[in-house]
């Protein structure tokens, strides 16, 4: 159903091709060192856990212009919280989503196409995390590594 609304959306605008996420915390360093001791700590301090999902949203922002909407419910902020805690990063704003479109189009534009979309309601269960190298300028994502959550 992601993938379905996902391909209408980048066949009507044409957006940066991307695999559809959820991103829990941004903007931090690590060496070689800090990831392998992150990944085992992510993986020994986290168990799976369900995000639960409904309706779409968009904003006049290029890397949220049009997403599904996810609860932000005490287990996620819960988990949102203990990342930032341990990437030793800001724990500020956090509006979770998952990411269909990124791009400028016009807010009438994506109304539009909503009647088009299916329907969408429902959860999933997390089960891993990926580290992930992003360049913002080339709007290109590099998988360092997935991390199975509840240590296995």
């Amino acid at each position: 159903m992601f993938l379905s609304a996902k391909k209408i959306i980048d066949d009507r605008f044409h957006g940066p091709n991307f695999p559809i996420h959820m991103t829990l915390a941004g903007e931090f360093n690590l060496d070689l060192t800090n990831m392998k001791a992150l990944e085992d700590t992510l993986g020994n301090n986290f168990s799976p856990f369900e995000v639960f999902f409904k309706g779409y949203g968009m904003k006049n922002y290029f890397f949220q212009a049009f997403y599904v909407a996810v609860e932000l419910n005490e287990e996620l902020q819960s988990t949102r919280s203990k990342i930032c805690e341990f990437l030793n990063t800001e724990n500020d704003e956090f509006m979770p989503h998952l990411s269909l479109y990124y791009g400028k189009q016009e807010e009438p534009k994506k109304r539009a196409l909503l009647p088009e979309l299916p329907e969408i309601e429902g959860s999933f269960m997390a089960e891993t995390f990926y580290l992930v190298s992003f360049d913002p300028k080339n709007i290109e994502w590099k998988i360092l590594n997935s991390i199975h959550l509840g240590g296995h």
